[in-house]
């Protein structure tokens, strides 16, 4: 895939910009301030390197391999399509690493059994859970799959941003989610034990539905074969280079808009029926893999730093709280939280996790007398100022006659969040928010900060769904149509109509405007 880092006219990179300069904080170490004792260190440990925060309470030595296992494997997909290798990330990537079945369902109460981890991107947060893997260095299993296929998503999104059909977005995570690092070689392409099984052993999808559904609009024991089958039409196009000139026309022309079938079938000469018989003749022959050579030209950084003690009850809790649905259950867990949160007095990273849980769930105004307490003994933590202008803006909502007041003491603590981080889409995000009522809406500044908050986490659709709104109402159709366009095929859970008529709508107006010029 040749398309990377794809962008329409008139969205350059964006930093510095919107409310002023900034430095980095640590997020998870809130509470050590000047004049005041480091809390108490817990069991849970934060390995931070150039595109991740790896997060575990395993051996540090096996959370240090794991760590330089994903940065190896963000260099793997750099490498592959053309990027700069040492460009590190603008915002990392949060991943936790759990033991067990058990802590997974504190972080998510309806996870399915059969998950070895999930992936969330909200407005509040993106993050990724695994269960952590008996070994790593060697990664002859496929307990790592889980991660480096969500992580695949995540880079996709990030730095290949084009309207990929959704079986390519599932097929492309599964074809390097099983890459294996042996020594100094890097293997991509082999096959996961599991999706092989079901190629080899249950009837197959036609290619009819796999390349114009997504696997949730396909009855159950149909639908299992989709992703063995997208990853069967990914690593056949991907192993040759003729095929692989191929699939970069049938990109394009599904980005223009061509049918996927009709696309499919011109780009590789073949009706649906021959490109079938030719991928079951591929599963009688030996898989091509792609091999390549790991030569660095620097040690990979990693610094680890133990959280405090009250992690050890609260971090897998606070990943609960990045969930759109974590209201469902709230009350109970905001009762469990007040518990916790009084076993550990004073403890800022305890404050800060039951402080957003009343805003969510319990009582938003003994959450910001904690954040007041919070911002009193540190004006520049960063989650409490975050926090206060999300309850700001929450009450706001709930109260119109007050909005304009309220939306104005957000947008000035959100003035000074920006100041501690420049790059947290959270805090961007709720800076437009702030500023919906006021004349004028959207202005230069917020456009940029809603085109900023969408380059950090493209991921997240209220950051898109915000940002292309912004744009649709500058009359700039054609800019919102392409950033709509992923979410749109995007094939987790089920088509986003509203945003799928709202394409259709901006596509329109652009057509439109470019027969007036």
């Amino acid at each position: 895939m040749t398309e990377r880092g794809v962008r329409s006219a008139g969205a350059p990179t964006r930093r510095g910009m919107v409310l002023g300069a900034a430095v980095t904080p640590l997020l998870w170490a809130a509470g050590a301030g000047a004049g005041r004792a480091a809390p108490a260190q817990g069991r849970w440990m934060v390995a931070s390197s150039a595109n991740f925060n790896v997060y575990s309470a395993g051996d540090e030595r096996q959370l240090r391999a794991y760590t330089l296992m994903l940065e190896d494997f963000d260099m793997t997909l750099r490498f592959m399509h053309g990027l700069p290798l040492d460009k590190a990330a603008d915002r990392k990537l949060d991943v936790h690493l759990i033991d067990n079945k058990a802590e997974l369902r504190v972080t998510y109460p309806g996870a399915n059994e059969n998950w070895a981890g999930y992936y969330v991107a909200t407005a509040r947060d993106v993050v990724c859970i695994a269960l952590r893997p008996r070994r790593v260095a060697s990664q002859d299993e496929d307990s790592n799959d889980t991660t480096m296929h969500e992580y695949a998503h995540h880079f996709m999104r990030r730095n290949l941003t084009f309207a990929y059909a959704p079986w390519l977005v599932e097929g492309y995570a599964e074809y390097v989610a099983t890459t294996l690092f042996d020594g100094d070689q890097i293997i991509v392409g082999k096959i996961n034990a599991n999706r092989g099984e079901w190629l080899m052993n249950s009837a197959w999808l036609p290619l009819e539905d796999l390349l114009t559904k997504r696997s949730s609009e396909l009855p159950t024991e149909r639908g299992k074969n989709y992703y063995p089958q997208a990853w069967l039409l990914t690593h056949y196009f991907m192993s040759d280079k003729k095929r692989k000139a191929q699939l970069e026309v049938y990109i394009r022309a599904v980005g223009e808009g061509q049918g996927s079938v009709e696309a499919m079938e011109k780009a590789t000469g073949m009706t649906l029926d021959g490109l079938t018989k030719a991928l079951r003749e591929y599963t009688r022959g030996q898989l091509p893999l792609q091999g390549y050579s790991r030569t660095r030209k620097r040690e990979v950084s990693i610094t680890v730093t133990r959280l405090p003690v009250s992690a050890d009850d609260l971090v897998l809790r606070r990943v609960r709280m990045a969930r759109d649905d974590f209201e469902e259950d709230g009350p109970p867990f905001v009762s469990e939280i007040r518990t916790i949160a009084a076993r550990y007095p004073g403890d800022a990273y305890a404050e800060l996790t039951l402080a957003r849980a009343e805003q969510l769930a319990g009582d938003p105004a003994a959450g910001m007398a904690i954040l007041d307490r919070r911002l009193a003994a540190d004006p520049t933590d960063l989650l409490a100022l975050e926090y206060k202008a999300l309850g700001l803006l929450a009450k706001a909502d709930k109260n119109p006659a007050e909005a304009a007041t309220l939306n104005k003491a957000a947008g000035a603590v959100l003035a000074k969040a920006f100041q501690v981080d420049a790059n947290r889409y959270q805090v961007l995000l709720a800076y437009a928010r702030s500023r919906k009522t006021a004349p004028g809406y959207p202005s230069d500044n917020v456009m940029e900060a809603l085109l900023l908050a969408n380059e950090l986490a493209p991921q997240v659709s209220e950051v898109t769904m915000e940002t292309v709104q912004a744009l649709a109402m500058r009359r700039e159709y054609g800019h919102a149509a392409f950033l709509l366009k992923p979410l749109v095929n995007d094939p987790h859970g089920r088509r986003n109509e509203r945003a799928a008529q709202l394409l259709k709508e901006l596509e329109t107006k652009a057509a439109a405007g470019k027969s007036a010029v």
